[in-house]
């Protein structure tokens, strides 16, 4: 009877313990199912605040042109032809107060937007929408607007009134025509010496000379980034340490591929003084070539 009652109580715990096996599967089933539910529904949020900010930029860039008003007459685009200089505060509804807390310099090929603390970003203008009212042109990622009207920085009266529209933001400030070396913020090569390794060991590899460099600046973990344009015309993106010690990328890139403020000015190493007008001397460097002057 012992043996049987054995057998016959085998039977269920067997049961049993296939059932706390089959309902911990469940569970787990359960468990990672709500979890690729969780994972699918974050998804579209991130989506809906991209397209959210796109949706606003594209609202606001559409409310601008239309107060704009209409295509210019000859006597309202001359308003608004050649380079710009704007300033104003990072907040976005008021101008006054903080100038230069952002900048934009409007030149014929390039526009740069700069914000200290925050970076800076830019590109090449397309061409500009001239209208009743003021103009319009896209750079990059900017939306530039300028309007002729009266506007007051920090005690001055200038004849402009600027928007960079960024990221969803309307920058507003004050502007005016032309751009001299007041106005001009620091330029990559302020900092030349210390980047002169990096420097150095990117040129060791052009193979069309003489070259020159038209952007320099640090990036993380001890490397440069370098920005060279060969005599053949090539434009190369070079990274090497700041030390010197090796090149670890030199690759072209497009020409419609320029950072902010690049060729602003450049730097050819050592050698005779290169022609054209503009050029200063780097003691002990090389040459500067001012494209701006």
């Amino acid at each position: 009877m012992t043996e049987l009652g054995v057998e016959t109580g085998e039977v269920p715990m067997r049961t049993a313990e296939r059932g706390v096996r089959f309902g911990c599967a469940l569970l787990l089933a359960a468990a990672l199912g709500l979890s690729a539910c969780q994972r699918q529904g974050e998804a579209p949020t991130e989506t809906n605040m991209t397209q959210s900010d796109a949706e606003r930029e594209a609202q606001l860039a559409a409310e601008q042109l239309a107060a704009l008003g209409g295509p210019a007459n000859a006597a309202q685009r001359a308003l608004y032809e050649g380079e710009f200089h704007a300033s104003g505060g990072l907040d976005p509804n008021s101008g006054e107060g903080t100038e230069a807390a952002w900048e934009l310099r409007l030149l014929t090929d390039y526009a740069q937007f700069a914000r200290p603390g925050l970076g800076e970003d830019g590109g090449i203008p397309g061409e500009r929408d001239y209208r009743e009212r003021g103009m319009r042109v896209v750079a990059g990622p900017l939306t530039i607007t300028i309007r002729q009207e009266a506007c007051t920085a920090s005690g001055l009266q200038l004849d402009y009134v600027a928007s960079v529209l960024f990221e969803g933001v309307a920058y507003e400030g004050c502007a005016r025509r032309g751009i001299d070396d007041g106005a001009r913020s620091t330029t990559w090569a302020s900092v030349l010496p210390e980047l002169m390794p990096a420097i150095d060991a990117c040129l060791g590899r052009v193979t069309s000379r003489p070259a020159r460099i038209t952007f320099a600046s640090s990036i993380d973990e001890g490397q440069v980034m370098v920005r060279i344009r060969e005599s053949s015309g090539v434009r190369r993106e070079c990274i090497a340490d700041a030390s010197g010690a090796g090149v670890s990328v030199y690759e072209p890139v497009s020409d419609l591929d320029r950072r902010a403020g690049e060729g602003d000015p450049e730097f050819q190493r050592g050698g005779s003084q290169p022609s054209g007008r503009c050029v200063t001397e780097a003691p002990g460097l090389g040459w500067l070539i001012d494209r701006n002057c």
